[in-house]
């Protein structure tokens, strides 16, 4: 006997309430986008290697361990994007000329890790992106809209913290890793694995490391705050004003480095107040070395990207507020019931979401709609059409009426 084919080892299906919660997200996501200028833009899911192997670095575990790459027939290596800010990087390599390019864009990612609850081999992301000038403004007007995000999917302020730190310049960077070695280097017998790898190439994120051991070590390390250029300082500085002027409370983390090679100055992250090492919200930050990394151009940026299945994890059941997320099922007895049936019509000029279903079962009518979340049912039976009238039950308030089939108008009735 045949086994049933399941499905891929950490992926998932989308459906029914979980369906609804992800289109809610995603068209929250684009209406705030909207709101502050941001044009939607598609990149493929299929990408050169190189790119994510420049951009998020070769040391990363996302490049080292986790993409789906292959050769492709003429020999180049391609692969599944594990991210998206680097193929919108790369768009905006190939057409800047000049301003801002504002993107907004959402979509499937795929990382080989280790399955867990919440986190997916294919998972889907939301993100926002501000390419092309360099500003404490801009930096702030990204945190603004992911704050703005949150609280309008309706995960209250104390659910969540605000973490912000200072990467500083691509020179305080360089400056710094070296301090951050030479302290580093007295611990080589007690730093995990991975951070001994980290440690020549790219020190700074070790700041990043999940494990225990290297956290104690890190307790003492230099503090990247603290050295600083003044003019560094001067433009982390005036985001904090902003923040602040506009009521958004933060906290300053001077570890939080993020997990990518490409980010410089700003970096920040919503996290929930949960005790747990997978908490994160939404995080992002300043990327001004990003684009260079993949092209010829010298071109600065700050985005954000959020996991749609995280957000999912942590809304409320989404409120079925206006007519066009109420949910019809007109029900019939008999296919012969709908010939020039001006209900019908009504229903397709309509902007309600609806399903025709017919069965000389009453019953099972009945049925399926509670089962499927209908908010309304209108039904014609036989009774109903030997008195010419239609019945409409109201499934929330457990409400019923009928209406004459002649005058009956839909509009005034949903509501």
């Amino acid at each position: 006997m045949n086994k049933n084919i399941l499905p891929v080892k950490g992926t998932h299906d989308l459906y029914g309430q979980d369906m609804e919660k992800f289109n809610y997200v995603v068209e929250l996501f684009y209406s705030i986008a909207n709101k502050f200028n941001f044009n939607a833009i598609q990149t493929p899911i299929i990408e050169n290697q190189e790119l994510f192997s420049r951009s998020v670095g070769e040391l990363t575990d996302i490049v080292s361990k986790e993409m789906y790459s292959f050769v492709d027939k003429n020999e180049s290596i391609l692969c599944l994007r594990p991210e998206a800010t680097s193929g919108i990087a790369r768009f905006a390599a190939a057409n800047y000329q000049s301003g801002s390019l504002k993107f907004s864009t959402h979509g499937p990612m795929f990382r080989r890790e280790r399955p867990q609850k919440g986190r997916y081999r294919q998972f889907y992301q939301i993100n926002i992106e501000n390419i092309g000038e360099k500003s404490p403004y801009i930096d702030f007007e990204i945190i603004y809209i992911a704050s703005t995000f949150i609280n309008k999917l309706g995960i209250s302020n104390d659910k969540y913290n605000l973490l912000i730190n200072s990467l500083g310049s691509a020179e305080d960077q360089n400056n710094f890793s070296k301090l951050l070695k030479d302290y580093l280097s007295q611990f080589t017998k007690k730093l995990s694995e991975t951070s001994l790898s980290r440690l020549d190439k790219n020190p700074l994120r070790i700041l990043d490391s999940k494990d225990d051991g290297d956290k104690e070590i890190l307790v003492n390390a230099p503090k990247i705050n603290d050295h600083l250029s003044g003019e560094s300082k001067d433009y982390f500085s005036k985001i904090k004003m902003f923040l602040s002027d506009n009521g958004i409370s933060f906290q300053e983390n001077d570890k939080l480095v993020r997990g990518l090679d490409y980010y410089t100055h700003t970096a920040f992250e919503f996290q929930t107040n949960e005790e747990k090492r997978q908490n994160a919200i939404l995080a992002g930050g300043r990327y001004d070395k990003l684009i260079n990394m993949i092209s010829t151009k010298d071109i600065p940026g700050i985005g954000w990207a959020a996991g749609i299945e995280r957000l999912m994890a942590l809304i409320p059941n989404v409120n079925k507020g206006n007519n066009s997320t109420k949910k019809i099922l007109l029900a019939l007895q008999k296919e012969e019931y709908l010939n020039s049936l001006d209900v019908l019509k009504q229903l397709y000029q309509s902007d309600f979401s609806h399903e025709i279903k017919i069965s000389n079962n009453i019953k099972k009518l009945f049925s399926y709609a509670d089962k499927n979340d209908f908010d309304f049912l209108l039904l014609i039976g036989e009774s109903e059409i030997q008195s010419n009238e239609i019945s409409v039950k109201d499934l929330n308030k457990k409400i019923q009426k009928t209406h004459s089939l002649t005058d009956f108008n839909l509009e005034n009735e949903i509501r």
